[in-house]
Order: structure tokens, then C-alpha cells, then sequence
């Protein structure tokens, strides 16, 4: 999406008040995060990387640094169409198999790539990909999980 020739950079994110989804974009240096549906409000102030249109540097909604990349696909879909190439395999003699892998390769190659924070899940789209982000890392993910309570644990005590 753009608009008048400027890449339109959108964050989409799960309300901390009412737990929705929302989509916002991120387009002027400070923005106001607001949930369609219980008006919550965030104040927010992009980086200077993300001005600029360029690399994710730091979540806008949580401030952490940690981020995955992975294809804007709906991975429960992608599962539903190999289990309907495996369920019609045996009476296609394996045709359906084969069909679900191109479909897979096609979709791969076609959709683009989203940046997800590992912190608040917040999904990150038209932003330049920065090489440093790997996909999913679950070792990264309970290591960050397990920093988190133990940083509770200490607030608390």
C-alpha cells in the first residue's frame, strides 16, 4: 500500500486493555496508538530507522528489541492444504501431494515477509527487512519468557 508514492508501514497489534486486534500505521514520528474498540491510547515516537522507512529496530508498543521474520501466511491454513493433499492422496496416487507442494512453493515465493516481536507479537509490515531478524527461534522465545519472570520475580519480592 502507499500513499501519494510513500510506503504506508502498519503495525498490527492486540489491545493490553481489551485484548482485540487492531491495525494501525505508522507514518509521522509520533503517533497515537488507539484500540478501535475500547479507545485505549498509547503515545508513541518512532525511531529514526523507521522514519525513514527503513530497517525495525525497536518494537513501538513494548520498546524491546528482539524480532522473528516469517511469510504473511496464515500457518493453519497451510497445514489445512497439505492434510487435504495427504487425505486425497491415496485416490490420486499421490497427485494431490505434489499439487500442495506447488501451491506451498508459489505462496512462498509470492507473499511477502512480516517482522514479529517476540515480546507483544505486535506484526510489522512494509518495513525493510533487516538480514539480522531470522525466523522463529524457540530456544530465543523460552529464554526471553523465562528473563521476563524471573525480572517479575524480583519486582515483587
Amino acid at each position: 500500500m502507499t500513499q501519494a508514492g510513500i510506503k504506508t508501514m502498519t503495525v498490527e497489534f492486540v489491545c493490553e486493555q481489551c485484548e482485540k486486534d487492531n491495525l494501525t500505521n505508522l507514518l509521522a514520528e509520533t503517533i497515537v496508538i488507539k484500540c478501535s474498540h475500547c479507545d485505549h491510547e498509547t503515545k508513541k515516537t518512532l525511531t529514526k530507522s523507521m522514519q525513514a522507512g527503513g530497517k525495525l529496530d525497536r518494537c513501538v508498543l513494548c520498546d524491546k528489541i528482539r524480532f522473528y521474520v516469517q511469510k504473511d501466511f496464515n500457518p493453519r491454513l497451510g497445514i489445512i492444504i497439505f492434510a487435504i493433499g495427504v487425505l486425497f492422496s491415496y485416490h490420486t496416487y499421490f497427485v494431490s501431494l505434489f499439487v500442495a507442494t506447488l501451491i506451498d512453493f508459489i505462496l512462498y515465493q509470492v507473499l511477502k515477509t512480516v517482522t514479529i516481536c517476540y515480546h507483544c507479537r505486535a506484526v510489522y509490515r512494509e518495513f525493510e527487512e533487516d538480514p539480522t531478524h531470522r525466523g522463529f527461534d524457540h530456544n530465543l522465545a523460552l529464554s526471553l519468557v523465562e528473563k521476563e519472570e524471573k525480572e517479575k520475580q524480583v519486582l515483587t519480592a
